[in-house]
């Protein structure tokens, strides 16, 4: 039996632990002992999953800053886990309130060590790759010292000011990896090329896995726009904020003018949101496609301003059968142009965006085409990943 610790940053929440426990729940438990490591503002949590998450141990965390790459006592703690659960693997999901000591420890004890990108925090600590224009930098760093869009759980640095050495650092820690998981090809080619020294990262030891997820087999909770009514757009996401596009939904809405197109809104929104639509509020992803029924809109909008990895939003609307409208960034535009599901829109020019989804609506021939086209695509399921990762243990 092997033992995987797996790592994360805070909370039993978001897409980063849905993902991890989508692969745990699948995995065969007479083959593996699972744990995961949780990394709090003032503490490190220990558990061990079997059928439920079971608290082992809990760590008070010493004062710990995010330029502070190695923590004697952040290492004391990763020895004591590693060398009490006798890991074997250690699978590292992310490093947000984490030092970048794990990966080396693991190795002096002859742990396997695998580091799965679920977002852009080993490129830029801002990990969103949106400047301070909020524009998509595409991890380029322009020579100034503006300060870029800082994500809120991030700690008061600049960081264009730390960028080169953020990543020397990142690349002393990436030596210690023995594989390295991107869920998209984007997300994988843009990693390698920041990382150049291809005795760290290649071709050979970063391996595409993309997420799954399980989706009932409906396809069919679209509406066919019509002149004779508004055309309805929905848009989704756990926090559909400025990242999320919320500008974007704003500026086009106000040049409908003749109310042309009907918004509606699941998930958090920003307040000043409200007005442009309906909002269905908070919901559980069990009760994507249910919500979805209820409105039966005729595209589905995910306007992201920043560089998905993978987007679980995008397979979720995909399995209602619902065409995409994307912006032209990441992966979002890779999947839909790949798969031929939707259209993709400029997110820098609202008003050529209005005027191409009125011009879809109103070819019926493309849209339907659109539509025998996503019936098409085939949305991994969780068994179908977790195999992918199974193969993967089974190698280390």
């Amino acid at each position: 039996m092997k033992r995987i610790l797996y790592v994360l940053h805070s909370g039993k929440a978001g897409g980063v632990y849905l993902n991890v426990m989508d692969i745990i729940k699948n995995l065969d438990s007479d083959k593996f002992e699972t744990y995961l490591l949780f990394s709090e503002t003032q503490e490190l949590l220990l558990y061990k999953y079997d059928n439920n998450l079971k608290l082992i141990r809990s760590y008070s965390k010493s004062q710990w800053d995010i330029t502070e790459f190695n923590n004697s006592w952040l290492s004391y703690v990763y020895f004591d886990i590693l060398m009490k659960q006798k890991i074997d693997i250690v699978h590292i999901n992310h490093f947000i309130n984490h030092s970048f000591d794990m990966p080396s420890i693991a190795k002096s004890l002859g742990i396997k060590v695998m580091i799965t990108f679920h977002d852009y925090y080993l490129l830029c600590p801002f990990y969103t790759l949106i400047d301070e224009n909020y524009e998509y930098c595409g991890g380029n760093c322009k020579n100034n010292n503006l300060n870029c869009y800082k994500p809120s759980i991030i700690h008061n640095i600049n960081s264009k000011q730390i960028i080169n050495t953020w990543r020397e650092k990142v690349k002393e820690m990436f030596s210690y990896v023995d594989y390295f998981i991107a869920p998209s090809r984007f997300t994988k080619n843009i990693f390698l090329s920041f990382y150049e020294d291809k005795t760290i990262i290649n071709e050979e030891n970063i391996v595409v896995i993309e997420h799954g997820g399980d989706y009932p087999n409906i396809k069919s909770l679209y509406e066919l726009p019509s002149k004779n009514k508004p055309i309805k757009i929905l848009f989704p996401a756990n926090y559909l904020n400025l990242l999320k596009g919320s500008n974007l939904i704003k500026e086009i809405k106000e040049c409908d003018v003749d109310n042309k197109l009907e918004f509606y809104f699941m998930g958090h929104i920003d307040e000043d949101l409200e007005k442009y639509g309906t909002s269905y509020g908070v919901y559980e992803r069990q009760d994507f496609q249910k919500i979805v029924g209820k409105i039966k809109p005729s595209f589905i909008g995910i306007f992201s301003i920043c560089p998905e990895t993978f987007c679980y939003t995008l397979s979720e609307s995909w399995s209602c059968g619902i065409p995409i409208l994307g912006t032209n960034i990441g992966v979002i535009n890779e999947r839909i142009t790949n798969n031929d599901g939707g259209w993709i829109i400029d997110y820098k020019n609202p008003k050529k965006s209005y005027n191409m989804i009125l011009e879809i609506a109103n070819d019926k021939k493309e849209y339907k085409n659109k539509l025998r086209n996503v019936k098409k695509i085939n949305l991994k399921n969780t068994k179908d990943m977790a195999y992918r990762y199974y193969q993967l243990y089974n190698m280390l």
